[in-house]
């Protein structure tokens, strides 16, 4: 009797580290994509830095010639 319910427990024990094992790996899956969003957004980030420290130094040398020209 002793050892049946020692097994049924031992057998609930499995079936609940399964299931905690499959929902770490979804968590897992879904790190990933959140991890490769995050990535994509720095690089789009660091392009419109870049981009916006070349406009504020060609933006006001362009409005000056302009103005030179007129």
């Amino acid at each position: 009797a002793h050892r049946e319910e020692v097994i049924k427990y031992l057998t609930k024990l499995n079936e609940r580290q399964i299931t905690i094992f499959h929902r770490v790996e979804k968590i897992e899956k879904h790190l990933d994509t959140l991890n490769g969003k995050t990535n994509n957004n720095n690089v789009e980030i660091a392009k419109i830095k870049t981009w916006g420290g070349i406009a504020m130094f060609a933006v006001p040398i362009i409005v000056n010639m302009l103005m030179r020209m007129m």
